[in-house]
């Protein structure tokens, strides 16, 4: 147990002395009770080294009380020799303050030895003599073991941040480094002394296209201390391109002093590589996704179409010389031009020569550019991008590029806005086009039959069609013969019809009088084919028997054609005129020609345009 403190009970107070116990020797109070209230170890020798007293403090740390070690030689609390603390001189132990602490080694009362500082202060009279010393010893047991932890710690940390497969590093407020690990020269080609003598290099390796996201980052970190990560490419040193994920977090001390910043850069290309491919695959879908829901919807309305392209009907020199010509061309990726009368079968044709190309396998693509409105046609043949234009709620994928690997039948060709011919002369040229309200390049395969009833050549010379498309073009152009030059194809096609619209309607009918084919291959047809499908539908229709019968008798039927079929054109003008005029001119609005006609305005003036229907 601790010796009792002999001060609590000397009753001496102020500047009054005590006497020590053992050597007789007058201690003054303050002194005693500095003495009695040290924390480390304090043993009061005489001038040969024995022990006159020691406080609670040695007590406790020794384990030995006042009683055995009083009169014992100072020494003994000693395991070895003091030595100098390394850094330090030899001090002036003399010194009346702050003495020189000095490594040593002390045993305990149990035997165990534990690492100390040892201090000694001389006490000398009037005269200069030394009169007695005063030992100080402080335990290090616990800053030794604190010492070893923190090694192994730092010891831990360095072995993580050394084979860790991250380039890892150590940065002070003022840029330098403090620690560069190696797999920095994995990942730059650059070893750690190169970043620690240079400190710009870490700068100037992040590729010049990242430099302003590297550079935020950067001001960001000294603006708001807080964890932060970003990602930018570098240059390694053999001139490859890298991706680095930078996480940067801040260092603060216990009294909010910023000390530095730790930093983990982890190399990322592969998984960036892996994610770019994985984008890609994924447009890649999206685009097939669109496309085959684009293809699906154009094959349901062709399905809701009657096509009858497979058998062409006919055994005129001039249809097989047609056919013939189809023949040498299908196999080509050769752009065809179909010239033709209305009625005469262009598309027929177009449908031949796509079937019997190396792309037949797929759908023939149509567009009929007189069909569609001026300001929906662009929008028809090349898609356009959500919000492009009013209404333009989602993508839109394009004619040209549903046809991507298949072909594209452009009927009425004629008819195409000249603004949008320099636009298609690109895609036959170089495969190349831009959705509306685009930026993106789209390139497509496609093989491409036009057709047209138009005077193309004229129209050259008007001033109404390019003539580097018209050369475009014309590459191989093939012209339908009209019905009227193929009379002996008149039997055949007749039968056909009536076999035809005799099973849809549910009729027999065996028989074609003579008078009535006769009078069929006389008239010259100025409507072709389409002409005479509709007079043989109306003749099957009006018979009651098994013997086709013309409605009002074939004179009567003839003059009643030639009267009744006009140019669809001519007909169109002059009833959207008629309707002008009752309106008195009022396009759009409430009883205005839009309305009664029952088309958009937009579309009522884009056919009032290309009609040349101008308010007088």
């Amino acid at each position: 147990m601790p010796r009792k403190n002999p001060a609590d009970s000397s009753g001496k107070q102020g500047k009054e002395a005590a006497r020590d116990e053992r050597g007789g020797r007058e201690l003054p109070v303050q002194f005693r009770d500095l003495f009695f209230s040290l924390p480390d170890a304090a043993v009061l020798c005489d001038v040969q080294g024995r022990i006159l007293q020691v406080n609670p403090a040695l007590e406790n740390i020794f384990g030995f009380t006042a009683e055995v070690l009083v009169g014992q030689e100072a020494g003994r609390l000693l395991a070895g020799p003091a030595e100098e603390k390394q850094g330090e001189g030899q001090g002036n132990t003399d010194a009346p303050f702050g003495p020189d602490w000095r490594r040593s080694s002390c045993r305990r009362g149990d035997g165990s030895v534990f690492p100390a500082e040892v201090a000694v202060i001389r006490f000398r009279d009037d005269q200069g003599d030394v009169r007695g010393f005063v030992q100080m010893i402080r335990d290090l047991s616990g800053e030794r073991a604190r010492e070893k932890e923190l090694l192994e710690a730092q010891l831990r940390c360095r072995l993580i941040a050394d084979y860790t497969s991250d380039w890892e590093y150590w940065r002070d407020v003022n840029g330098s480094f403090r620690y560069v690990s190696p797999s920095c020269e994995r990942i730059t080609g650059y070893p750690p002394s190169a970043f620690v003598n240079r400190q710009a290099l870490v700068h100037e390796i992040v590729l010049p296209a990242d430099r302003e996201i590297w550079e935020g980052h950067c001001r960001d970190s000294m603006e708001e201390m807080k964890r932060r990560e970003v990602q930018f490419r570098i240059v390694r040193r053999d001139g490859e391109i890298r991706w680095i994920e930078h996480a940067c977090q801040p260092v603060v001390a216990d009294n909010g002093k910023i000390l530095g910043f730790r930093v983990s850069n982890r190399d990322i290309t592969r998984r960036k590589t892996i994610e770019n491919e994985l984008r890609m695959a994924l447009e890649a879908v999206q685009s097939l996704k669109e496309h085959l829901e684009a293809e699906s919807l154009y094959l349901k309305e062709e399905i809701a179409l009657e096509h009858d392209y497979t058998n062409i009907i006919g055994n005129s020199n001039a249809l097989q010389y047609v056919l013939f010509k189809v023949e040498q061309i299908a196999p080509s990726d050769t752009t065809v031009l179909i010239l033709g009368e209305t009625g005469t079968g262009k598309e027929l044709i177009a449908r031949a020569i796509h079937s019997s190309s190396a792309r037949g396998a797929r759908s023939l693509v149509k567009v009929d550019c007189a069909a569609l409105p001026a300001d929906l046609i662009e929008s028809e043949l090349f898609g356009h991008e959500k919000g492009a234009f009013t209404g333009a709620h989602a993508r839109h994928i394009g004619r040209f590029e549903l046809a991507d690997g298949t072909s594209i039948f452009l009927d009425e060709i004629g008819e195409l806005p000249p603004e949008l011919q320099a636009k298609l002369l690109r895609v036959i040229q170089d495969g190349e086009f831009e959705r509306v309200g685009g930026n993106r390049t789209i390139k497509v395969d496609v093989r491409v039959i036009a057709a047209t009833n138009r005077n193309l050549e004229e129209d050259v010379r008007q001033g109404r069609f390019r003539m580097d498309l018209w050369y475009r073009l014309n590459v191989f152009p093939l012209t339908v013969p009209p019905l009227r030059d193929r009379g002996e194809d008149i039997p055949l096609l007749v039968n056909h019809f009536v076999n035809r619209f005799a099973h849809k309607q549910g009729k027999k009918i065996s028989t074609i009088p003579r008078p009535v084919m006769e009078a069929l291959q006389k008239y010259s047809w100025p409507g072709n084919v389409r002409e005479l499908e509709n007079v043989i539908e109306r003749a099957v229709v009006n018979t009651t028997g098994s013997s086709l019968r013309l409605p009002d008798g074939l004179r009567e039927v003839r003059n009643g054609m030639n009267n009744e079929f006009r140019p669809l054109r001519d007909m169109e003008r002059e009833y959207i005129l008629k309707v002008l005029d009752k309106t008195g001119w009022k396009v759009s609005g409430a009883n205005s020609a839009a309305e009664i006609l029952g088309m958009d305005r937009s579309t009522l003036r884009a056919r009032m345009k290309k009609l040349g229907i101008r308010k007088p």
